[in-house]
């Protein structure tokens, strides 16, 4: 009894030894994936997370809260004269030219070549070119059934491409819509003289006037205004027409009366301001930079259809190799 209770002992405590190192390398794992899976999340995350940062500070501007003379020495230009033109020239180069930065972008003709060559894709294309060789190879010409699958399946696999096409390439010109919101020429102020000027030209603390119908080159905070009012559907979704009051100042960037953004349009009355942003810095650049650097995640949908095509794209090449070689036989 005694014996017997020792080899009791002696092999609880053996797998109290084994369930300890099991436990061990358990929280090991657990750990070493966490790391890998927060590196791999930092490193897709980094472009999204500084477009996001730099959108969400729109939030904290305070320009437009700025009493006249402190928004001008902060700017460092005139109200009535405006830049001169060596001050304007140097500023110029520091802030660039006020346009919205373009990303590289993927030439038409090799979206519409990735649609069509799809995994999914090229199994039809190759199921439909075997029909065509099947059809030309068989001693009975009138017998078309091959012939007549063969182009179903490449009629409905470029079609199904160009419509998928379609989709891709309406999301990829998302930039040229923007710049299509920017107007080339704009009144601006400068030397104490008021002429007409390339809208790229414009730097922080340029004095520009506009007028009904004509589009708001850059941010601007308003000095003066007569009855001007603005659209800012192409920002905010709004359709109504807001009334500009120059002196009338929110906290909240947005519902401020006194500030005309950038892309938006002058629907009526007259206005003049100093501008505060260019370029990729207005709101609308920052959210062209943040609808850039979304990275496309994919679905659930979209994973499970992808895994079912995959599964379909199995089974068809065992099918097909497996009865090419019972023919042969």
């Amino acid at each position: 009894m005694a014996t017997n209770k020792a080899k009791q002992s002696t092999v609880a405590e053996y797998y109290d030894t084994i369930i300890q190192d099991l436990r061990g390398n358990e929280q090991s794992l657990w750990g070493k994936l966490d790391a890998i899976q927060k590196s791999v999340g930092a490193k897709s995350d980094t472009g999204m997370k500084a477009a996001v940062d730099a959108a969400e500070k729109i939030r904290s501007w305070e320009d437009h809260m700025w009493s006249l003379e402190e928004l001008a020495s902060k700017l460092g230009t005139n109200l009535e004269s405006g830049h001169t033109g060596q001050r304007a020239a140097e500023l110029q180069k520091q802030y660039g030219q006020n346009k919205l930065t373009e990303k590289d972008k993927v030439p038409k003709w090799q979206i519409f070549l990735h649609e069509q060559t799809g995994m999914f894709s090229l199994l039809l294309w190759a199921a439909g070119i075997l029909c065509f060789i099947a059809f030309f190879l068989q001693d009975d010409k009138t017998d078309k059934s091959n012939l007549w699958l063969g182009i179903v399946l490449v009629v409905v696999v470029f079609i199904t491409g160009c419509f998928s096409y379609a989709q891709t390439s309406s999301a990829a010109d998302l930039m040229d819509q923007f710049k299509n919101m920017m107007p080339t020429k704009t009144l601006v102020t400068r030397d104490g003289k008021q002429e007409k000027r390339d809208a790229l030209d414009l730097v922080p603390g340029d004095i520009v006037s506009v007028k009904g119908g004509d589009a708001i080159p850059a941010d601007m905070i308003l000095i003066t205004c007569n009855e001007m009012k603005v659209n800012n559907a192409s920002l905010t979704g709004e359709s109504e027409d807001l009334l500009r009051i120059a002196n009338s100042k929110i906290a909240n960037i947005f519902e401020s009366p006194n500030v005309a953004f950038f892309g938006t349009l002058c629907t009526g009355g007259t206005g003049t301001g100093v501008v505060f942003r260019t370029g990729d810095d207005t709101v609308i650049g920052r959210i062209a930079n943040l609808s850039q650097s979304a990275e496309k995640k994919q679905t659930p949908l979209s994973t499970e259809i992808e895994r079912f095509i995959f599964i379909i794209t199995g089974v068809a090449v065992v099918l097909g190799v497996s009865f090419f070689f019972f023919g042969l036989a």
